[in-house]
């Protein structure tokens, strides 16, 4: 982002107002209603950024180079008593390592079932979703391992939804919605073509 853009002048977003998540976005132009484009410094791939989703720093940000990168970044509202987490991990071992990354996203989140497969025009989504019953809620499960079809480019994707406090009135998850919206950022992924 460029250093001179003035602090007052950028979108009163919890994902611009946060320092070390600003130093990850281009621009605070929307690319879709309430989401930025994330284009990874790797230059391997781009994806939505909510607009309310913020990370800190190490260890919930890790880059190598060019062939790694892992980001945990989360949008919690305590007043509407949600919490939406995600968590990305990019690398460049493609198809031929397709099982080990899937057994690596299985036990992740804990998951030894089959997984779905989506096709998109340059993408391959290997797709699963479960849930998990907590002490306060439960948490709703959506995770994938997508990978280009033009490259080894690949991104394990981790999105869960859950209430932070299930007594409370206002917890509402919308399973169906939430399960569309893991996939729209799961389908919206790009990965850029190797020079």
């Amino acid at each position: 982002m460029k250093k001179e853009a003035d602090f007052k002048e950028l979108p009163n977003t919890a994902a611009f107002q946060d320092e070390f998540t600003r130093s990850l976005l281009d621009s605070p132009e929307e690319v879709e209603d309430g989401h930025y484009l994330f284009e990874s410094k790797t230059g391997g791939y781009s994806m939505l950024w909510p607009k309310n989703a913020v990370t800190d720093g190490p260890p919930f940000y890790q880059r190598t180079k060019d062939s790694f990168e892992k980001i945990i970044f989360y949008d919690r509202n305590e007043k509407e008593n949600y919490r939406y987490s995600f968590s990305t991990t990019y690398s460049t071992y493609g198809e031929s390592a397709i099982e080990s990354s899937l057994n690596l996203l299985s036990s992740s989140v804990g998951y030894y079932d089959e997984y779905e497969k989506i096709e998109t025009d340059k993408n391959r989504i290997y797709y699963a979703k479960y849930e998990e019953p907590l002490e306060n809620s439960t948490a709703y499960f959506y995770f994938g391992y997508i990978l280009s079809k033009e490259s080894q480019k690949g991104l394990e994707y981790i999105y869960t939804a859950q209430c932070i406090d299930k007594a409370k009135p206002s917890c509402d998850v919308d399973v169906e919605k939430e399960e569309e919206k893991a996939l729209h950022y799961m389908k919206t992924v790009k990965f850029n073509k190797d020079e």
